[in-house]
């Protein structure tokens, strides 16, 4: 009740509507502008809500991830080097590979539903792992986190780069992912420390989920009219 008490609590509400406004004032709004004297399609509006939700799946994931990992690692430091450096590092590869597997939109939809399952299944799974192999030493913990984070991280670097072989407006694509990643960034913190870790997480499915859906829009390919 008073914001002396809880002022993280206040700075994170801040920062999250300073977020907001300046997502709006600077993407959103222009965003719409430009659509609106283009007189573009659904396709081409859908087709950006898939990296937005793309954005937000990733940022939520990394976030909750950061936290469970947090009491395994020891220190709030090891955790975010750790986790931020393994999913960069397989993200990438997951990157790469998807130049040579994916290439066409089709592909996408069972991708990201077999990363939404993933996301599910570790709901459960990691903190009962996290918590058996708490006491192991250090360097094993760091062998075990590789061993959980990577093929995550590995599939979750797939649909961006897929998505964007797929449209033409790579710079509205770009810039909406990440205004998606700021606000997803703040947004986790808020979820988990109003509703806990697990409903980030579920949050994170939900959001690839509605990825794939919008990635249905896409035949064999869909291209959206020319950007700015």
């Amino acid at each position: 009740m008073d914001w002396r008490i809880n002022l993280g609590v206040v700075v994170l509400g801040m920062l999250l509507i300073i977020s907001i406004v300046a997502v709006l004032a600077f993407l959103i709004l222009p965003l719409a502008l430009h659509r609106h004297r283009q007189h573009a399609p659904r396709s081409g509006i859908v087709a950006l809500l898939y990296f937005i939700a793309v954005g937000f799946g990733f940022i939520l994931v990394e976030i909750s991830l950061i936290q469970r990992f947090v009491l395994f690692l020891g220190h709030p430091t090891y955790a975010l080097t750790v986790v931020v450096f393994l999913l960069l590092l397989s993200s990438g590869a997951g990157s790469v590979a998807a130049r040579h597997r994916i290439s066409s939109g089709s592909k996408i939809f069972p991708l990201i539903g077999f990363i939404a399952a993933l996301i599910v299944v570790d709901v459960p799974l990691l903190p009962w792992l996290l918590s058996a192999a708490i006491g192991l030493p250090f360097v094993i913990k760091l062998v075990l986190s590789g061993i959980v984070l990577a093929p995550l991280g590995f599939l979750m670097g797939m649909p961006f780069p897929t998505g964007l072989r797929l449209v033409k407006t790579v710079e509205w694509a770009w810039a909406l992912n990440a205004a998606a990643s700021v606000l997803g960034s703040v947004m986790a913190m808020i979820i988990a420390i109003h509703f806990g870790l697990t409903v980030t997480l579920l949050c994170a499915a939900a959001a690839y989920l509605l990825a794939g859906l919008c990635s249905r829009t896409w035949k064999s390919s869909v291209m959206v009219e020319q950007g700015p």
